[in-house]
This record gives C-alpha cells, structure tokens and sequence, in this order.
C-alpha cells in the first residue's frame, strides 16, 4: 500500500516547520527520512500515526503504523519478551516471541525486566516490538541512536529481514552510517 501525503503543512506557533510539502512512499519501499534538527523529521512521523493534525494537507487514512520513538518507551517491570506480547495481544506464543528476540539478544536476558537490560538493549526491544507489530509501515525515529558500528549493523540487517514486504520510514542524522543499506533518501524542506 502506498503512502501518499500532499500539500502537509504544519506549525508551531510563529515556527513553519514545513509548508504544501508532498510525499509518496511506495508500498514495501525503505526510506531514509533527513533534515537538519528541528526541521519536522518527528512532526513528520507523529502526524502520520494520527498524534499531531497538521494545519493543512491530507495524509492516508487507515494504515496500521508501528513505531519506535526517540525514547523506547517500554513497560516498566516487565520483560523483553512481554513487549513483544504486548502488542499483539498474547496472541502468539512466548517461545516464538523469544525466539524473534533472539535475533537482537543475547538469550540469557529475554525474560529480565527490561529496566535491567543496558540502554542499547532496551533500544532493541523497542525496534523489536515494532517490527512484532501488526503493521503496514514502521516508522522509526533515530532508531540507532547509541548503538556501536557492530550493534547497528546487526540491528539494521534484523529490521531488513523481519519486514516482511512492509515500508519503513526512518529517521536519522546518521545517514553515513547506514550508506550500505538499500535506503531511498527523502528530505523534508529546508
């Protein structure tokens, strides 16, 4: 399913943060969402999950969105793999949903509270749980933030490979970073 934004313009108060700006993501695709810090790359992906209304434009009703957000955003007190649980309703089992995990973490760790697990690990929860999601397109905000070159790498080809067929938009500031992945590139107006 494509993703067709036209004519988005949003504010701040006295700050246009973009104006009739226009954006066509193709079903399945894999974009790289950049812009200078305080340009709308988070404005951008809150309006396409229905948590900002913009001031003028349309976006696509009825896509299911999964996100990560700039903080991960877990349930305190419970594991790893109640994460995953959590948003799909229980309605798969601990062992598949440990079993995806274990493609980001270490086994040992999958049922610690997440508020155990290092800063990077959490991180990965939050990516995982997104990826777990019910979805058509998965936003990701700054998804690698805190990650070393190793870890990123093996986080990003885990999020290739459990698509699925679905489309990811992702912002970053560190687009060299991920210069070996098949990203198409979109800016939001300077």
């Amino acid at each position: 399913m494509d993703i067709v934004i036209k004519g988005l313009s949003h504010r701040f108060g006295e700050k246009l943060i973009f104006e009739n700006y226009d954006l066509t993501l193709e079903g399945g695709g894999l974009y790289g969402l950049t812009a200078p810090s305080g340009r709308g790359k988070t404005t951008l992906l809150r309006i396409l999950m229905g948590l900002l209304i913009p001031d003028a434009g349309t976006v696509p009703q009825g896509v299911r969105y999964s996100a990560v957000f700039q903080t991960d955003r877990l349930l305190p007190g419970r594991s790893a793999v109640d994460q995953l649980l959590f948003v799909r309703g229980g309605r798969k089992d601990r062992a598949e949903a440990a079993r995806f995990l274990a493609g980001l973490l270490p086994e040992n760790c999958l049922n610690q509270p997440v508020g155990e697990l290092s800063g990077g690990m959490q991180r990965r929860v939050a990516i995982a749980r997104a990826l777990w999601a019910d979805s058509d397109c998965v936003l990701m905000d700054e998804p690698f933030t805190g990650l070393d070159e190793a870890t990123l790498r093996q986080t990003a080809d885990f999020i290739l490979q459990a698509l699925h067929g679905r489309t990811l938009l992702l912002s970053t500031h560190q687009k060299e970073r991920l210069e070996a992945y098949p990203f198409t590139w979109v800016k939001l107006p300077e």
